[in-house]
């Protein structure tokens, strides 16, 4: 489109609305049908066994529920509220803290959800009341067994308006990916294998006009060459059509690929080859579709996974891919802000990443990173490079106290873009370091002492500005719960 992405930024910011969206209604439902089928689900019995990998009724015998959750409030002060490179002004803020993670599979049921929530009221009304989080959940429900399921899928979130500016309360929208539909799996011939599955799906944005429903279904058609081993064709259409036809062109996306995977006991793989070709008005666009994912676990303590590809995408899609987002935050992490949706139109991805877990009795660490380069036929000024990195430590001192270390680096480069003042600029890194202490005890009760540095700097203009903020919080948050600790 030839919208001039200044006046759309602007427009944007004026419209932004307090009011709550049909998609937290969505959301809010999503919540609460996982908590009741994650609570409901401990009679089920075991899946059926069954010769290949891509046979549903194959999965991993039923394991007991795992459910996680808590509840904190408390007061804090920041020293640059507002995120200015000069007349800071310091604030004093309340907040609220919900989190919770759910797993649950049985041969009728198979969720996975996690959600963080904070409510920020800021005493001196340097801004209005926030309520910011994260939630990705997924649940699937058994029809017919091993052959046809229902699958219910949201994602929730914030996401930056301008991004070229900082991200305060007032540069900041929800948005919502909701999806459901049917997937259908038969066996014809015992090791051969065709599924098929149909989603409608919904993107919402609170302030971006990009708001648009999709239709979409997936064949695929495929061999299991051993009891891990499998090989398939693919095909994928979608049809993406925009509330706003004004700002947006409806499109068809098209892919086919070939899929390779591999399942042992300690190694996985998945490897993809193929293309996608998008239709628009006017000329139609084809790029290349590949991706590896190998994931290894090393040893009963640590694992690590490898991820490469490139795909034509959007935003909408983009975002309901950030499964990793609410999952890290849980249990005191940081709540992230996804990137800006610059355009509704399709743009080509190129991405790696690496992740390495290691998981003890005591101690926790998480580390991972991503390099993206992003590419817009047609509209080089929004061509992006995005190299990022985090860590999470975790360590259990003594019985009542343990401590945590966050490292975040982010680094946004607009390749073709030369924006820089005293507000804005189009080349910058983020960098947030964090650290808490937290004494328990008895079986829920928590105090966290939480501090976090945060600083943007500039490769030009003088738009850098640095924060700090630190908390008090109490909560509460169960050790464990009977039936429902996490499965080692």
């Amino acid at each position: 489109m030839g919208t001039d992405r200044t006046g759309l930024i602007a427009m944007r910011l004026r419209s932004r609305t307090p009011h709550l969206s049909i998609a937290a209604v969505s959301l809010l439902a999503l919540v609460v049908l996982v908590a009741a089928l994650t609570c409901a689900a401990h009679a089920q019995v075991s899946p059926m066994t069954s010769t290949g990998p891509n046979d549903p009724a194959a999965a991993p015998a039923a394991r007991a529920p795992f459910l996680t959750y808590g509840v904190d409030g408390g007061i804090g002060e920041s020293d640059n509220v507002t995120l200015a490179p000069t007349d800071k002004i310091s604030q004093t803020i309340a907040i609220t803290d919900v989190d919770f993670a759910a797993k649950e599979q049985s041969r009728l049921l198979d969720v996975n959800a996690a959600g963080k929530f904070s409510y920020l009221d800021y005493l001196q009304n340097a801004f209005g009341s926030q309520l910011i989080g994260r939630f990705d959940g997924t649940g699937k429900v058994a029809i017919v067994p091993g052959r046809l399921t229902w699958t219910l899928q949201d994602d929730f979130g914030q996401a930056a308006i301008d991004p070229y500016t900082a991200v305060t309360p007032a540069n900041m929208e929800d948005i919502n990916y909701f999806s459901t539909g049917p997937d259908l799996s038969m066996r014809p011939g015992g090791v051969n294998f065709i599924n098929l599955s149909a989603r409608y799906s919904n993107a919402h944005y609170q302030t971006s006009p990009y708001n648009s429903n999709r239709g979409s279904g997936s064949l695929a058609v495929g061999r299991d060459l051993s009891a891990g081993a499998s090989v398939s064709l693919n095909a994928g259409f979608e049809r993406v059509m925009f509330k706003n036809t004004a700002v947006n062109t409806d499109y068809d996306r098209t892919s086919g690929f070939g899929r390779y995977e591999l399942h042992g006991a300690r190694t996985d793989f998945e490897g993809d080859l193929g293309a996608t070709r998008i239709s628009q008005q006017g000329p139609s666009t084809t790029g290349s579709l590949a991706k590896v994912q190998l994931s290894r676990k090393l040893s009963a303590a640590a694992k690590v996974t490898l991820t490469a590809g490139r795909e034509l995408t959007d935003a909408s899609a983009s975002f309901s891919t950030l499964q990793s987002a609410a999952i890290g935050a849980v249990g005191g992490g940081i709540i992230g802000t996804a990137p800006a949706a610059l355009t509704s139109n399709n743009y080509t991805s190129n991405y790696a990443s690496a992740g390495w877990e290691y998981v003890r009795n005591r101690t926790t660490i998480t580390l991972a990173a991503r390099w993206e380069k992003d590419t817009y036929s047609g509209q080089p000024q929004l061509d992006v490079k995005r190299p990022n990195a985090d860590l999470h430590l975790q360590r259990q001192l003594t019985r009542a106290f343990s401590t945590e270390l966050l490292g975040h680096f982010y680094k946004t480069d607009f390749l073709h873009a030369a924006i820089a003042s005293n507000t804005a600029s189009s080349n910058f890194s983020d960098w947030l370091v964090g650290g808490a202490l937290i004494w328990r005890h008895g079986r829920g009760l928590e105090i966290r002492l939480r501090y976090n540095h945060d600083s943007h700097v500039v490769s030009a203009g003088g738009s850098g500005y640095g924060e700090n903020r630190v908390f008090v919080t109490v909560g509460y948050r169960p050790r464990s719960m009977p039936g429902l600790t996490e499965p080692q």
